[in-house]
């Protein structure tokens, strides 16, 4: 008789299936309008095009990649934000991963063991709660509360919530799943809270070309003091439409992107060469753009500002108002004052899920319009779980948004 192979007891604490799992399983099995994943599905930019059929007739993409990154890409990333952090940022001070969210576990496992905490501010990002499970930190959340239709930091119960094992600080701004992008009275708190207990920042930036007008992405590295404690991550995903191509990058002091290289080698050992020389050559090509009517950022902000503006109002007039949204791929929809039909039925009334979690799986089914609950972004202890609202993703084709809001117009 065969004994049961145990898994180590990290395995474990991870439970089941992951949100998206489950979710976009959902989706598919009704081949929903998908506006619950935060990926945009619109063709590849022509730009980009150019720029991944040229990275392909150069053999040299063919070969390993460096593994602190491809030097054209390092090069190009050194140019494109040693401005926007305000000083000479050098090669020794980026590394590229195999999207943002390698970045993450990369920093959890250089700098988070058993015995640490990490703040995080709820409703937000899984997969921060995942690498605390997997080093055995503990996370402790600060919840983001709602005032006056915005979303805003309990300042107060961030300082009480720094203490002696505190290790770590995740940043994520504009932030998933709400919209919010951080204030300067906010950013200035977190930067003296962490410079008071010595801290680590994970600043999750990968939103950062995503602001509504009217409101400023401050990067918490460019703070007095921060840069030697924080670690930046971007996502060329999020920025050029491209989340299945994997590709983001670290920026930080020298001596702590260096511990995340010595994960890097005994990890992946880089990422497609290919890959990052096209994405190299896209962002010299708008680096170097002189036409806004050329300009992929300019059109994709133009074009997201539109799809939010549709769909905010597409809701709004089925009675399901829209939380307001400063920055980033998502809105928050207010169902309280909606009533539809299958909240009469037996099954709907016998569930004992949480509301926003029903009223997003009956939604997928009798209308195929897939939207997330917002509550799946909260810690599993977290006393703030909101019961009726629900996430939707902006960051998708025109033909999409289209769809979704005649489907949006049948609520009944």
């Amino acid at each position: 008789m065969s004994m049961e192979i145990t898994p180590v007891d990290k395995i474990s604490s991870l439970g089941g299936p992951s949100m998206w799992i489950e979710w976009g399983s959902l989706a598919r099995q009704n081949k929903a309008c998908n506006l619950g994943s935060g990926f945009p599905n619109f063709s590849l930019h022509p730009d980009l095009k150019e720029e991944l059929h040229a990275a392909a007739e150069n053999p040299a993409t063919c070969w390993y990649p460096r593994a602190q990154g491809h030097p054209r890409l390092v090069e190009e990333l050194v140019t494109t934000y040693s401005p926007l952090f305000k000083r000479n940022i050098l090669p020794t001070e980026m590394i590229v991963s195999t999207g943002a969210y390698q970045g993450i576990h990369w920093t959890f496992e250089a700098f988070v063991q058993a015995g640490d905490e990490v703040i995080v501010f709820d409703p937000m990002f899984d997969a921060y709660l995942t690498d605390s499970k997997i080093t055995g930190a503990k996370c402790v959340s600060v919840p983001l509360r709602l005032e006056s239709n915005s979303w805003v930091l309990d300042t107060d119960l961030l300082s009480k919530s720094f203490n002696s094992h505190t290790k770590m600080v995740v940043l994520n701004t504009p932030h998933n799943p709400t919209g919010k992008v951080f204030k300067r009275d906010e950013i200035e708190l977190i930067a003296k809270l962490s410079k008071e207990y010595n801290c680590l920042v994970l600043a999750d930036e990968v939103y950062d070309r995503f602001v509504f007008e009217g409101y400023n992405h401050i990067r918490i590295a460019t703070l007095p003091g921060m840069w030697e404690r924080t670690i930046t991550l971007c996502s060329a995903g999020k920025m050029f439409g491209v989340t299945g191509w994997r590709l983001g990058w670290a920026i930080g002091a020298a001596n702590l992107i260096e511990k995340l290289f010595r994960i890097c080698i005994c990890d992946t050992f880089g990422t497609s060469t290919l890959i990052q020389e096209a994405i190299a050559g896209m962002l010299e090509r708008q680096r170097l753009c002189v036409s806004p009517k050329e300009s992929y950022f300019v059109w994709v902000e133009r074009t997201f500002a539109e799809n939010y503006s549709k769909l905010k109002r597409a809701f709004t007039d089925a009675n399901m108002p829209v939380v307001h949204t400063e920055g980033g791929f998502f809105m928050i929809v207010d169902c309280s004052k909606r009533k539809f039909d299958f909240q009469e039925s037996s099954e709907y009334k016998s569930s004992d899920e949480n509301l926003d979690k029903k009223i997003a799986r009956c939604i997928v089914n009798e209308f195929k319009l897939a939207l997330l609950p917002l509550s799946l972004f909260y810690t599993p202890e977290s006393k703030d779980k909101p019961k009726f609202y629900l996430r939707a993703c902006f960051a998708k084709s025109s033909e999409t948004i289209d769809q979704a809001v005649e489907i949006i117009k049948t609520f009944h």
